[in-house]
C-alpha cells in the first residue's frame, strides 16, 4: 500500500528486459564456450591418434609413448608445425630405419631444412632418409647432408624444395657406382647454376653415371684403358678428373665429349660437368665439403616475424589441444553414462 504498483510494475518490466538481454549475450558466450571446448576434444583426438599410429612401429624400450608425445608436442612449439605432422615425420622416420631415440632430433633436423630450404618438412625427410639409407650413414649424421643440400641450394639455382622431389631418381644411381654424395650435390650446383632445370639435371646425371658405370661402355673401356680400373674403382679421383680424361681420349682420337656417350644427356651432363677444365668442378666440391653450419645459417636468416608468429599461434593451438586432452580425460566417464542410457 504504501509503493505505487505502477512504478513497481515498470520497473520489473525493465528488470526483466535486462535479464532477457543479458541471457542473449550469455547464450552467445556459452556457445563460444562450448564450441572452444568441442574444437579442443577434436585437436585432442586427432594427435591421440597420430600418436596411436607412432605407437604401433616405435621401440617402447627406448622411450615410453608419453615421453615421445611430449617429445612431439616440444619440437611442435620449437617449430611452429602442427603437433599431428611431427607426429606422422616421427612415424615415418622411424618406418624408414631410424631408431626411436632419434627419430625425433631426426625430425627437427627435417623440419629445420624444411624452413632453410623452401621444402615441405614432409619432404625433407623423404629425402634425407633416402640419403641416409643409400648410404648407409647413422643418425649422427644428418646434420651433414642437411648441411650440403643447403650448401647445393647456395652455390646452384636450385632449392632444396626441388632437390627433395629429384634426388630420388638419381641417387641409387651414383650410390650404385661408388659417387660420393658431395660429388653428387656439387654436380647439381654446377647443372643448375648454367640453367639447367633440377628436375633436367637428375635426368642428364642419371644417364651419364649409368654410362660411366656400365661395363663394355665407350667411357668404361677409355677409363679401363687409361687407368686399369673402372669407374667404381676410380678411388681418390672426381667425377670432373674422370671426365677429364674421357675428354683427352676424345681429343686424341679427334673427336668430341659427346662422341664418348651413347646419348645426348650423358653428353650433356659431361660438358657441363667438365666445363673449361676440371679444376670448376673441384672447387665447387671443396665448398661443399666445407658446408658445416650452412643450415643453421639460413634457418636463421628465415626466423622474421612472420615466422615468429607462426610458431606463436602455433603453440597456442597445442596449448588448447592439451586443454582438449584434459577435457577427453573428465568427460569420459559422463560420456559412458550418457551413452548406456542411450542405448
Amino acid at each position: 500500500q504504501n509503493h505505487k504498483l505502477d512504478a513497481f510494475a515498470s520497473g520489473c518490466d525493465k528488470a526483466g528486459q535486462k535479464l532477457e538481454a543479458f541471457g542473449q549475450k550469455m547464450t552467445i558466450v556459452s556457445a563460444g564456450i562450448a564450441a572452444f571446448g568441442i574444437s579442443a576434444a577434436k585437436m585432442a583426438v586427432d594427435f591421440e591418434d597420430s600418436m596411436a599410429k607412432v605407437s604401433t612401429i616405435m621401440d617402447t624400450g627406448e622411450m615410453s609413448t608419453g615421453d615421445m608425445s611430449t617429445a612431439i608436442t616440444d619440437l611442435s612449439n620449437e617449430t611452429g608445425i602442427a603437433a599431428g605432422d611431427i607426429a606422422d615425420n616421427v612415424y615415418n622416420a622411424i618406418s624408414a630405419g631410424q631408431k626411436t631415440g632419434d627419430a625425433v632430433n631426426f625430425v627437427r633436423q627435417s623440419t629445420k631444412l624444411a624452413t632453410a630450404g623452401f621444402a615441405e618438412s614432409g619432404d625433407t625427410l623423404d629425402v634425407l632418409t633416402t640419403i641416409m639409407n643409400a648410404y648407409g650413414l647413422s643418425a649422427e649424421q644428418v646434420t651433414n647432408v642437411s648441411d650440403m643440400l643447403i650448401q647445393t641450394q647456395n652455390l646452384g639455382k636450385t632449392t632444396v624444395g626441388e632437390l627433395s622431389s629429384a634426388m630420388g631418381k638419381v641417387i641409387l644411381s651414383e650410390n650404385a657406382n661408388s659417387v660420393a654424395l658431395d660429388q653428387l650435390c656439387a654436380g647439381y650446383a654446377i647443372m643448375t647454376a648454367n640453367g639447367v632445370a633440377t628436375a633436367e639435371s637428375t635426368t642428364y646425371m642419371n644417364s651419364m653415371l649409368n654410362e660411366l658405370g656400365k661395363t663394355g661402355s665407350t667411357t668404361d673401356v677409355i677409363l679401363r684403358e687409361k687407368t686399369g680400373k673402372s669407374f667404381k674403382m676410380a678411388d681418390g679421383a672426381s667425377l670432373s678428373d674422370v671426365l677429364a680424361i674421357v675428354d683427352g681420349a676424345a681429343k686424341e682420337q679427334n673427336l668430341s665429349m659427346s662422341d664418348m656417350f651413347s646419348s645426348s644427356e650423358a653428353a650433356k651432363a659431361g660438358l657441363i660437368l667438365l666445363g673449361d677444365s676440371a679444376d670448376t668442378f673441384n672447387t665447387t666440391l671443396g665448398q661443399m665439403r666445407n658446408s658445416t653450419g650452412a643450415t643453421d645459417t639460413a634457418f636463421g636468416k628465415m626466423k622474421t616475424t612472420s615466422y615468429d608468429t607462426k610458431v606463436t599461434l602455433n603453440e597456442l593451438k597445442n596449448t588448447v589441444m592439451q586443454f582438449g586432452q584434459t577435457i577427453l580425460t573428465s568427460a569420459a566417464p559422463i560420456i559412458d553414462q550418457f551413452s548406456d542410457k542411450v542405448k
